[in-house]
């Protein structure tokens, strides 16, 4: 699958957990070779952000899992072969607009729940 196949499929699967209340949907992520972490969130009306529930057979998370994998998959398309991203948030908005965004964090100065940022960028 090339990289533009992701892309549009990882928008099909984020639509199709979209819920009816929010403004906008959130998947991002750190994917180090041998670790990673990652997860969905959504943006209500009013601006806050909400999870969807967790435990015992969360429909979400089958898609989370289908979105984590197509994220490796793009990961190591050829198009990064040069520059290879660890970190990554893809937005899609009640008005289906789909925006990717990747940053370069060494292992090292990154930290868990930590995104898009390196710990030596903290105050």
């Amino acid at each position: 699958m090339d990289d533009q196949d992701i892309y549009k499929t990882i928008a099909k699967l984020l639509w199709s957990i979209l819920p009816d209340e929010a403004k906008e949907i959130k998947y991002f992520g750190r994917f180090y070779q041998n670790n990673s972490q990652a997860g969905v969130r959504w943006v209500d009306k009013l601006g806050s952000m909400n999870s969807f529930y967790e435990g015992f057979n969360n429909p979400v998370e089958k898609i989370e899992r289908e979105i984590h994998k197509l994220v490796v998959d793009l990961q190591q398309c050829s198009i990064f072969a040069e520059n290879p991203w660890t970190h990554l948030s893809i937005t899609l908005t009640e008005n289906s607009k789909f925006k990717m965004e990747f940053a370069y964090i060494s292992e090292e100065e990154s930290w868990p729940g930590l995104y898009m940022r390196a710990i030596s960028d903290l105050d």
